[in-house]
């Protein structure tokens, strides 16, 4: 777990530019979407199909103009070579991880595939421009890193704890609008992997929220890459092998769309799939299958351990 912590922290140095925060003022959640279940899943066996992920989620658009006060940066002697600092909001919003846990907690509780959702967003995030919140943004035209397909299966859960948890920091007098989106994602990442029954850190604060977001930016890892090719990628983000293996360890919490897994079960098998394992997925990814429908990474989908690597190894 040690491997995978230094690997977030290092995805979550990837910082933003440009100071403010990329949606209004969202004091609940979008009501759109099916309410979530507040039932943990505890699937039997691997691949067992859950209920399909909820989608079109509607997000607030862009401020214009912000009203975002930034904190001004501690003293330099606080700083590292990212301008990233933990005391980043220490005289201007004390309170901001309290805050966020409590909020990340509160949809892990409605919710507890929130926790997988949201340490996905944040990858999905950080891996296109930095950490820097683009995702969170919606422009009117459908131009955006949320409507490139490759982002489409995001769940709607994971969008609907940062916006509880900003709201939760915005509703402090002391906090509203001087904290970063950006900063909170982080935030909340961290916390839903402790949440989860896995490790805490301290998160280094500080970020910038872009002012723009572009669905032709997106270039995220494919399911259908080798690994050299997601070397290659991994390695252009200045990330190594080792942080490459320890953030595929986030697989251990939340599942994958059927559609992921549909070429190497149809029309013929992929001969280098164990027969076992390919005759589960095939059981819950049927040729005629719901395009909602998916299949769990492995079977404690709500807790963050090593199983998922444990299940690489059969």
């Amino acid at each position: 777990m040690r491997t995978f912590l230094q690997a977030l922290l290092l995805v979550s140095l990837l910082v933003g530019t440009i100071a403010e925060c990329p949606f209004s003022d969202p004091q609940t959640p979008p009501s759109s979407e099916t309410p979530p279940s507040s039932k943990t899943p505890s699937p039997p066996t691997y691949g067992t199909p859950a209920a399909p992920p909820t989608s079109g989620i509607s997000l607030p658009p862009a401020l214009s103009p912000s009203p975002y006060e930034f904190a001004p940066a501690p003293s330099p002697s606080k700083l590292n070579g990212t301008g990233l600092s933990t005391e980043y909001y220490a005289n201007i919003c004390p309170n901001v991880e309290s805050l966020v846990q409590g909020a990340v907690q509160g949809m892990i509780s409605q919710s507890p595939i929130s926790a997988a959702a949201t340490l996905r967003l944040f990858f999905h995030d950080c891996f296109v421009t930095g950490c820097d919140a683009s995702l969170m943004m919606t422009n009117a035209n459908g131009d955006d890193e949320r409507n490139n397909g490759e982002n489409k299966f995001l769940r709607v859960d994971g969008y609907k704890t940062i916006l509880a948890a900003k709201a939760a920091v915005d509703a402090d007098p002391q906090c509203a609008y001087k904290v970063s989106c950006s900063d909170i994602m982080a935030l909340a990442a961290r916390d839903s992997v402790f949440l989860s029954g896995g490790p805490t850190w301290k998160v280094e604060l500080g970020r910038y929220d872009s002012l723009t977001s572009k669905a032709s930016d997106v270039d995220l890892p494919l399911t259908t890459e080798n690994v050299p090719e997601l070397m290659k990628r991994f390695s252009a983000q200045g990330l190594t092998v080792t942080d490459l293996v320890a953030l595929s360890g986030g697989h251990t919490l939340g599942a994958t769309s059927c559609a992921f897994v549909d070429s190497r079960l149809y029309p013929t098998v992929d001969p280098t799939l164990d027969p076992g394992f390919a005759s589960q997925l095939m059981n819950t990814c049927p040729s005629w299958h719901n395009p909602n429908s998916f299949v769990f990474f492995d079977q404690t989908v709500t807790t963050f351990d090593n199983n998922y690597y444990l299940m690489l190894q059969q």
